[in-house]
């Protein structure tokens, strides 16, 4: 018997099931499966020695039919001396009868021998046999013991997903990263190692090596790889991709890749633009009121496209004058706004705010409409003051002693025409009856009517009764005009 029958002999079997039993490494399927041999070999010993019994049973039989035939035969050996009375053929016939019982005793021994050889030979191969079955792969009992392959790492499976699952509402050319993830799955009893494989992202018409590392006990994996650029009409990226692992066995995964097809890419063309204003009207605005005007395009492109920059120009004085701007777009992008602005006072003449728009020069020429603010703003009345009301206070010094130091303040409220354009009046004041006069200004913005002016006269009233004298102001600009003259009632005594 060679050695690796040695290795199933029954001395040999318990030895090992002994040693298994006594290792802190077992756990629960190793018990399981030491229980299961002990019972399936001492059930085939069982039956081996049942077998053998009836063998040996048997043989004992044939040996004691050897020793009674002997027996008869020294009983008859005296019966050989007495004379018998006959022919020749006779005594011939007797003696040769003995030889041939002695003979088919020999061979039945012989052949009892043969069948019991044959018998434990044809035992023991079968039960090899059956041992071998229980301990190869497909076995419901696999232990450390029996299977050479315990503990080695084998890759069993790898599942494929990729992200974006599909692309078909992306335009060509949009640029995109496609992410492929490999999973690997492994024996659970593997004492871990290293995978080797290659990875495609195009079919297998290229590939990439690669490597993923397993600790012991780890059943699965994952692994990820991208492809990354502009989609390309011609459908030939993302392509179909999966890993072919060479180590340490062989196994090759699925090709997967994301579904549909981008969207052909349509020429970068603007196919119009929409022109709107900001305030849509100036009517009852004065003129001469700043303003800030605001005109809105908004750019309308051909689906799908590979986005670029649109050049422009744009005006808002009816197309007297262009400035130039430019404005980028994405790939796909179908809108764009572009604003521009008008500032400044409303003229009289009704100049601006012009009708505003653009015309588009790359990637083709398209002009807009024109728009601008309805309306009129109001013309404004010549900027001039209409008259002015002078006030005084203490309106009265009746009863202050003379030589009372005193501050008396004359108020001019100057007013001009409504709706005026705002502006600046010169004028002159005095608080001594016109003896002497102080020049002085006041500004109005446009639309405003009214705005006041103070003076003022100090000291100790005299007993002269010189001040304080009426007081007023002189306009000499945008007009002339003169106000009159007050001052406190009364006299100090």
């Amino acid at each position: 018997m060679t050695e690796k029958d040695e290795f199933f002999v029954p001395e040999e079997v318990d030895k090992q099931i002994e040693g298994a039993s006594q290792s802190n490494e077992g756990d629960a399927r190793d018990a399981e499966a030491m229980a299961y041999l002990r019972s399936y070999y001492q059930t085939d010993a069982r039956q081996e020695q049942e077998a053998l019994d009836r063998i040996w049973k048997r043989i004992a039989g044939a040996a004691f039919l050897e020793k009674t035939s002997l027996k008869e035969e020294k009983e008859q050996r005296p019966m050989q001396n007495i004379p018998i009375q006959s022919n020749g053929g006779m005594l011939n016939s007797s003696r040769s009868s003995r030889p041939q019982r002695s003979l088919r005793q020999r061979l039945g021994i012989l052949v009892a021998a043969v069948l019991l050889i044959v018998l434990v030979g044809g035992i023991t191969i079968v039960s090899y046999a059956l041992r071998q079955a229980n301990s190869g792969p497909t076995s419901p009992h696999p232990t450390g013991v029996i299977s050479p392959e315990h503990g080695k790492l084998v890759v069993t499976a790898v599942d494929m997903s990729v992200t974006p699952g599909q692309i078909g509402n992306l335009a060509c050319g949009t640029n995109v990263t496609v992410t492929y993830t490999a999973l690997f799955h492994v024996k659970e009893d593997s004492a871990g190692g290293t995978v080797k494989f290659s990875y495609t992202v195009n079919n297998g018409r290229g590939d990439m090596p690669a490597s993923i590392t397993f600790k012991p006990g780890e059943t699965s994996k994952a692994y990820t790889f991208t492809w990354s650029g502009a989609l390309p009409a011609d459908h030939t990226y993302p392509g179909r991709g999966g890993v072919q692992v060479t180590s340490p066995n062989q196994l090759t995964s699925a090709l997967i890749a994301p579904t549909g097809q981008c969207t052909p890419a349509a020429a970068f063309q603007v196919t119009s633009v929409d022109m709107a204003v900001s305030p849509t009207s100036i009517q009852g605005i004065a003129c001469g009121t700043p303003i800030v005007v605001t005109y809105t395009a908004t750019i309308h492109l051909a689906p799908n496209g590979p986005g670029g920059t649109i050049q422009l120009g744009y005006t808002v004085n009816n197309g007297r004058g262009e400035t130039p701007g430019s404005t980028t777009v994405s790939a796909g992008q179908t809108t764009k706004i572009y604003p521009f602005t008008w500032s400044g006072a409303l003229p009289a003449d009704h100049t601006y705010p012009g009708r505003g728009g653009v015309q588009v020069t790359s990637p083709n020429q398209l002009t807009s409409a024109l728009v601008a603010p309805t309306g009129q703003c109001t013309p404004a009345v010549a900027f001039q003051v209409t008259s002015v009301d002078i006030a005084v206070s203490p309106t009265s010094i009746q009863g202050k002693a003379c030589g009372t130091s005193i501050v008396v303040t004359y108020t001019a409220t100057i007013h001009v025409a409504a709706d005026g354009p705002g502006g600046t009046v010169q004028f002159y004041y005095t608080v001594n009856n016109g003896r002497g006069q102080t020049p002085a200004s006041i500004t109005f913005s446009a639309g405003q009517t009214t705005n006041t002016y103070s003076f003022t006269w100090s000291g100790a009233l005299p007993v002269d009764h010189t001040y304080p004298e009426p007081g007023g102001i002189e306009v000499t600009s945008p007009n002339q005009l003169t106000s009159a003259l007050v001052g406190p009632t009364g006299q100090c005594s």
